[in-house]
């Protein structure tokens, strides 16, 4: 003898694919409603942050991505472009004669 699934108290495939679909829309709703939060946040930070003059734009010289920088104190500033990983450092290497005559990187 066997039993029915309903008299075991086993959920049928068609209802496990089902509890699964109304479980993918509330992650999927509860993913929207973050994003749209993060993003009215993001516009609060960037519009405080140009209001007081402290956003430095900026191009990427690898991918040239129009880059904004917070300059906060406390947040040190970045050295690599978040679109390709680029350095953002200007690191131009000092020439044989810049040497030669003693002249330091920063006197150029």
């Amino acid at each position: 003898m066997t039993r029915s699934r309903r008299s075991s108290g086993k959920a049928t495939t068609k209802e496990l694919q089902k509890d699964i679909g109304e479980m993918q829309n509330v992650i999927n709703q509860l993913i929207n409603a973050m994003t749209n939060d993060m993003s009215r946040i993001n516009g609060i930070v960037y519009a405080m942050l140009q209001e007081d003059g402290r956003l430095k734009e900026s191009k990427c010289p690898s991918c040239s991505q129009v880059l904004f920088e917070p300059q906060l104190k406390l947040l040190p500033p970045s050295t690599s472009c978040p679109a390709c990983g680029a350095d953002l450092e200007d690191k131009e290497q000092m020439s044989i004669d810049n040497w030669d005559n003693g002249v330091v990187g920063e006197e150029e």
